[in-house]
């Protein structure tokens, strides 16, 4: 982190003006990180596990005509170079086992979120994508219990984001115990 890889294009993409650059994964997450990133980046090489991008059909469409834009299907990255910043990549194609070292100056993770609410699966209700299902008070299917964060309902899985409705729901539960007491 802070030497080239990133997990957000949406805040560092403007850092990578002119540079080659990576972008690991082919779902809407990506994809959009490869929006943001072909007015800025030099060359983009996107890695994607499998031989489509998953992404909604919309969003495929803005980077069909990208020039800077080199797609890697059914590649996996293994691994990241550079002693203190990042040098490049190595890839290996899925199909033939063959490894290829990408020189680049950033790699941005955009593999899709995993929610860890493993935890509490048995005791509020969670979405088709096993987030914390909340209402805009940040409030769970139990009373008195309240979820902010990635992994919540709440879109856009930002840090600035996730501060916000961390001090909504601590709002939120101080009122709930305010008319309990």
């Amino acid at each position: 982190m802070g030497k080239g890889v990133s997990y957000c294009a949406t805040c560092d993409a403007p850092l990578f003006k002119g540079k080659d650059v990576v972008v690991v994964g082919g779902g809407n997450s990506g994809i959009t990180a490869v929006v943001d990133l072909i007015p800025i980046a030099n060359k983009i090489y996107i890695v994607n596990v499998v031989p489509d991008l998953q992404a909604d059909p919309i969003l495929i469409e803005k980077i069909e005509d990208a020039e800077n834009l080199v797609r890697l299907m059914s590649h996996d990255v293994i691994e990241i170079q550079g002693e203190n910043v990042v040098t490049g990549v190595t890839v290996k194609s899925l199909e033939t086992q063959k490894t290829k070292e990408i020189s680049a100056q950033g790699v941005f993770i955009e593999i899709g979120l995993l929610p860890n609410s493993e935890f509490v699966k048995d005791f509020v209700r969670l979405s088709s994508k096993n987030e914390i299902s909340v209402d805009c008070a940040c409030q769970t299917s139990v009373p008195g219990v309240f979820g902010a964060g990635d992994v919540t309902t709440v879109p856009e899985k930002q840090i600035s984001v996730a501060i916000g409705e961390g001090s909504k729901a601590a709002l939120s539960a101080y009122k709930y115990l305010l008319m309990k007491a």
